[in-house]
């Protein structure tokens, strides 16, 4: 009779909240594009990297960051250690 081989999951024995990628392995990096406007201004611009994104934190405009991947945890992490996430989705009228 054959032996069954449980395959061990890359997330195995990691502390809570770490980010691992499980899916398919992608060629292609990540792509970040930036949206800041408001009543009077628009402006939209890829960047190149997260850090980027910093400058538009304290600004009084509605600022949208568009992520096209989610496969290298690096970029996934730094944007959800920083506050332009909170910032952009805690904002009122």
């Amino acid at each position: 009779m054959g032996k069954l081989v449980k395959k061990i999951s890359k997330k195995a024995g990691l502390p809570p909240g770490t980010l691992v990628h499980i899916g398919e392995d992608q060629k292609e990096k990540v792509k970040l594009r930036l949206i800041d406007y408001t009543e009077d201004h628009f402006e939209e611009k890829e960047l190149h990297t997260i850090f980027e994104s910093f400058p538009y934190r304290d600004k009084e405009s509605v600022t949208w960051l568009d992520t096209v991947g989610v496969h290298e945890v690096d970029i996934i992490g730094a944007l959800g250690n920083t506050t332009i996430s909170t910032a952009c989705c805690s904002k009122t009228s």
